[in-house]
């Protein structure tokens, strides 16, 4: 089953995804399913791409996540991480890089403030892996209502 079939198909956590970034998941995270990564994704929201992204990588990737709500904290499981921080304090990144080594994909799904995606992506792009791929997902919020939900449990 491909990414976007799960995504499709989901009756669990929601999942919230722009349907044109299904391709470039699959184009550039492809070559990673099922090797032993780090995927740091920017946002937990209600935990359900977190889970998604789980079964897409495989038990040998460790999945890290990063928000700024506490409450967040309560979808850490096996093989997730959750970290609560700023995405634009280097200080918070740094721990994270320490705890869990250089990531292999960054996904910035986090503030979409411009100056937080620049801090972030001068900080963390650096520091990824050989071929390792840097994301940033919906920088303007201007297209909102073209967004498509999936919605399982909350």
């Amino acid at each position: 089953m491909s990414l976007w079939s799960d995504f499709l198909n989901n009756s669990d956590r929601i999942i919230h995804k722009w349907p044109q970034y299904f391709p470039i998941y699959e184009r550039h995270f492809g070559p990673w399913a099922n090797k032993s990564l780090v995927f740091l994704e920017i946002s937990v929201y209600k935990g359900g791409s977190l889970q998604m992204w789980k079964k897409y990588f495989g038990p040998h990737a460790q999945i890290v996540e990063i928000d700024i709500k506490d409450k967040c904290k309560k979808y850490q499981e096996e093989q997730v991480s959750v970290r609560i921080g700023d995405q634009s304090d280097h200080r918070f990144l740094a721990e994270v890089i320490e705890e869990f080594g250089p990531p292999d994909i960054v996904l910035d799904d986090g503030s979409h403030q411009m100056d937080h995606i620049a801090s972030t992506f001068e900080y963390l792009y650096p520091l990824l892996s050989k071929n390792g791929v840097y994301l940033v997902e919906d920088p303007s919020h201007r297209l909102l209502g073209r967004v498509r939900w999936r919605h399982g449990q909350t």
